[in-house]
Formats: structure tokens, C-alpha cells, sequence
């Protein structure tokens, strides 16, 4: 078994929903300028990335992304879950989870398409009833990860707002349901064992950008 990362690096240039945008890079300190270590500070916003949406994304009496416990982040039943999906697609439902789900992951093949414009301008979407449907029939699944850039389709924003929605309200029946957006879903994962998702914890913030770790029988 080993470990493999589900999980994008973040680079000078990020897709971002809707467009592009740069991760300001500073160095502080140089040693080929003289300095005794290197020394950098960066700007970014929270949602870039492969990243967590918490409830208080959406919802200010929703929980932050730092106030979950840290075994609330490991997964020991993760399912995958394949989809083709055109640009502006919009998942409506979907069959054959394992009633013992934690992580649900959709690999669907759009992150090969990450640098492309088609990913942050037509990228496909979830149906607010899925969200819905999982937290009432599904109670034991946490979380949500998929590999293109957010649930809520930029074509149809009001929509995705309503998904958001859908899967987060803490007063919704059933537990609130984390999404892990843009995900690195390009291995195979039919061996997949366990998860682990490490966001950045931070007083504060509603969400946070992550790593995904992903145990795999080799």
C-alpha cells in the first residue's frame, strides 16, 4: 500500500471559478541575496486550490473549516464514483452508494482539462437535490470531493448557489455535507483504502485550501 495525493499544488497560476488568478509570491529573505535562510510570504483567497467548503461558506452560524475535530478528516470509506460530464453538465443524481460511504468522490476526468478555459468558465455542476438526497438517505457520508472546480456550474450560478446551499445548511435534516472542490482525481482508484484531508487551519476563515491524501493498495 502507499500513499498518493489527491490534491493539486498550487502554482503562480490558479483556475479559479469563473477565471484565473495569481498567487502573489514574495521573498522576504535571500540566501543568494546574502540572507542566512529563504524566507517567502504569499496572498491568496481562501478558495483556491483544492480546497474545503465549510458551512460558513454560506451560512454565518455555520461551522468554520478550523473548528472541526481532526477525526472528522480521515476517511476509512471512501467510494468513488465515475461520471461523464459535458461542459455546463449538471449531475442530477446518483446510484450505487455503499451505505457505509464517508467519502464520496466524483472522478469524472475534468481535471485533465485544469488548464484549459473550459474548466473555470463551462465547468459541470451538482443538482441541489443530490445534496439533499445524501444527507436525508446517506448519513454517514462527510464529505464530497470532485475534480473540477466547484458543484456550482458557472453557467448557472443561481443553481449553484442553491447546491451550496443544499449540502452545507447546518439546519438542513441530516448533518451538513463538507465539499472538497477541485481534487486531483487522475489516478486510477479502484484500490482506494482510506482518505485523509488536511485543510489549512485557520482562526476565522470559513473555508480553507487542502491536501487530500489517498491510501491505495499498489
Amino acid at each position: 500500500m502507499r500513499y498518493i495525493f489527491l490534491s493539486h499544488t498550487l502554482a503562480e497560476e490558479n483556475p479559479v471559478y469563473g477565471g484565473r488568478n495569481t498567487l502573489e509570491i514574495l521573498a522576504r529573505k535571500s540566501i543568494s541575496n546574502g540572507d542566512s535562510a529563504n524566507v517567502s510570504s504569499f496572498t491568496m483567497e481562501n478558495h483556491w486550490g483544492t480546497h474545503v467548503d465549510a458551512p460558513k461558506h454560506f451560512f454565518d452560524k455555520g461551522m468554520r473549516v478550523s473548528q472541526y475535530p481532526p477525526e472528522f478528516w480521515i476517511f476509512k470509506h471512501p467510494q468513488v464514483l465515475m461520471a461523464s460530464l459535458n461542459p455546463s453538465g449538471v449531475i442530477k443524481e446518483l446510484k450505487g452508494i455503499d451505505p457505509q460511504t464517508d467519502l464520496l468522490l466524483i472522478q469524472s476526468g475534468w481535471c485533465s482539462r485544469r488548464h484549459e478555459e473550459v474548466y473555470v468558465k463551462e465547468n459541470p455542476g451538482i443538482h441541489p437535490d443530490v445534496g439533499l438526497y445524501l444527507r436525508n438517505k446517506y448519513p454517514r457520508v462527510r464529505a464530497i470531493g470532485i475534480d473540477w472546480i466547484s458543484v456550482s456550474p458557472y453557467a448557472d450560478r443561481t443553481l449553484g448557489r442553491l447546491s451550496h446551499q443544499a449540502f452545507l445548511d447546518p439546519d438542513g435534516q441530516g448533518a451538513p455535507i463538507v465539499l472538497i472542490e477541485d481534487m486531483d482525481l487522475s489516478c486510477g482508484l479502484a484500490s482506494l483504502r482510506e482518505a485523509v484531508v488536511l485543510p489549512l487551519r485557520i482562526e476565522g476563515l470559513d473555508s480553507a485550501p487542502c491536501t487530500v491524501l489517498g491510501l491505495i493498495d499498489d
